[in-house]
């Protein structure tokens, strides 16, 4: 009998050589770890309404163009000439930027990067580990884009049916290293400022509860 998959409370076998099965070892492979879930859109939603706000709030902040010019000079210089490389998983990463950057904004991928930093600060126990928010930072920016879902129609009612297509996991590597070195400090930073800033409003809070306890 072969030895059952380390997830704890999976009673399937282990598949070939892994320690898991195949369907942990399948979710390894799509999002970065076994026991990593998708982060959906509603998950980040609330995150992403935080980074728009502080952009309303701040729009004349060096930040916001610096983000929009690094990806700017980064897409050109690959849409003008892709990097020459035998590694197939590089070559697969800049096709894979040069498309996103044909079908939606460097400000749009910006946001969403801080996003997820910021949604990382607020509850670290959603990510297994940085393999597994790298990995659902790149599908949170890949879902931006159309292009990176196929589309069918369903067999009995003939609604559209879609799923985002399937990076190789060293594409993905690639890809998440890029985008954290173009986003990462400044996703960073604004976290930084959020936990200030929700500290300070704990503060005040505190204070006023104290003041009406005093009101006899």
């Amino acid at each position: 009998m072969k030895p059952r998959c380390r997830v704890n409370g999976c009673a399937n076998a282990r598949a070939g050589h892994s320690l898991l099965c195949s369907k942990h070892r399948s979710r390894k492979r799509r999002h970065g770890h076994e026991e990593q879930r998708t982060i959906s859109k509603t998950d980040l939603r609330p995150f992403i309404d935080k980074v728009q706000a502080r952009i309303t709030k701040q729009p004349d902040a060096k930040l916001w163009s610096i983000c929009d010019q690094r990806w700017d000079m980064l897409t050109a210089q690959w849409r003008a000439e892709l990097p020459k490389t035998i590694y197939r998983y590089v070559r697969a990463g800049t096709k894979e930027l040069v498309r996103l950057a044909n079908t939606v904004s460097g400000r749009e991928v910006a946001v969403t990067v801080i996003a997820m930093y910021l949604l990382q600060d607020h509850d670290p126990r959603l990510f297994k580990n940085e393999i597994g928010f790298r990995t659902q930072l790149v599908r949170r920016v890949r879902t931006l884009s159309s292009t990176s879902f196929s589309h069918w129609s369903g067999a009995s009612d003939g609604r559209e049916r879609r799923a985002i297509k399937e990076l190789e996991p060293r594409t993905v590597e690639y890809l998440s290293g890029l985008l954290v070195e173009l986003f990462g400090p400044a996703g960073v930073r604004v976290a930084q400022l959020e936990r200030r800033e929700e500290e300070e409003q704990r503060k005040e809070r505190l204070v006023y509860y104290e003041a009406l306890s005093e009101v006899e």
